[in-house]
């Protein structure tokens, strides 16, 4: 498939305190765009306190690209944020990345050539950028919280889903519906797409990478990400899908099952990431029959 020369591209980034970070985002976009007209970019800061604008000024200056920070007077989430940047872009095609990802030479072009009338919406691969183990001995066990994705990723339809940190789709279909500014992670995409009614293709080659500090890869933080992620996905499918009980019941009780095995498993291999899959799981059970509720979790950090 031709390379989309004549599709304008607006490229959207939301963003709260992390300004280092986004600095390293922004400049790898010039070589991510490589082979395609120069794409619109609209960087919304979420309310933060560091200069974020001072560093989109200085993109758009040392580039000669388009680009402008948008700030939201209180926070209100990341996709609040990314439904504010589409609001006003002009692309025909809309570009998702996180202001913690660095895109891969020619990454746009990959990106964007997977759309079709078939599949309006593409969502590519995501590294993380720290190699080797992360925390305990199986990297997969912990690299899903940390949104690393290799493979197509799949919603509880079975169906392939965009990731937000790297994904575009023609403007029709944002225009069928935005995100849910009260849903987070894991599953705020599966959602939106749920909701549009098109399906969604994956893209490999179309990578990029997920920067991490050491912060954000320590016990406390995963275990705190793997209980709230599971809690999320447990109360979407109670409150959001609706499905019934029956059904709730028995994906509860493979959660369970699922949790008991990873606790065994950090207690015989001595292994954090088998605690963090089990809190993850037992944090869906015990949303998916309303034991627990996430709550309106209005945001004031992205943490």
């Amino acid at each position: 498939m031709a390379t989309r020369v004549n599709e304008s591209v607006t490229i959207v980034i939301p963003t709260r305190n992390r300004s280092a970070t986004l600095a390293r985002c922004l400049a790898a976009l010039p070589a991510g765009a490589r082979g395609l007209n120069r794409p619109e970019v609209i960087v919304v800061d979420d309310c933060s306190n560091d200069p974020t604008a001072r560093i989109v000024e200085e993109f758009a200056r040392a580039s000669g690209w388009q680009a402008q920070c948008l700030r939201q007077e209180r926070p209100l989430g990341a996709n609040a944020a990314r439904n504010r940047g589409m609001r006003i872009a002009r692309g025909e095609i809309i570009v998702m990345i996180d202001d913690d990802a660095i895109a891969t030479e020619d990454w746009l072009a990959k990106l964007v050539n997977g759309l079709s009338r078939e599949s309006p919406v593409v969502t590519g691969a995501i590294r993380l950028t720290i190699e080797g183990p992360i925390l305990g001995k199986h990297r997969e066990e912990v690299s899903t919280f940390l949104s690393e994705v290799l493979s197509a990723p799949v919603g509880m339809d079975g169906v392939t889903v965009p990731v937000a940190c790297n994904m575009a789709a023609y403007r029709r279909v944002f225009d069928l519906a935005s995100f849910d500014e009260t849903v987070r992670p894991p599953v705020e995409e599966g959602d939106w797409l749920r909701r549009t009614g098109v399906t969604a293709r994956f893209v490999p080659e179309a990578c990029v990478w997920h920067y991490k500090t050491p912060e954000e890869i320590r016990l406390r933080r995963i275990l705190r990400l793997a209980w709230f992620r599971g809690s999320e996905g447990g109360w979407w499918i109670r409150v959001c899908v609706q499905a019934p009980i029956r059904e709730r019941l028995s994906m509860a009780m493979s959660s369970l099952v699922t949790s008991a095995r990873a606790f065994g498993h950090a207690i015989f291999r001595t292994c954090w990431g088998g605690v963090a899959v089990g809190v993850s799981e037992l944090s869906r059970a015990l949303a998916l029959v309303g034991l627990i509720n996430r709550g309106a979790r209005v945001p004031t950090n992205w943490g």
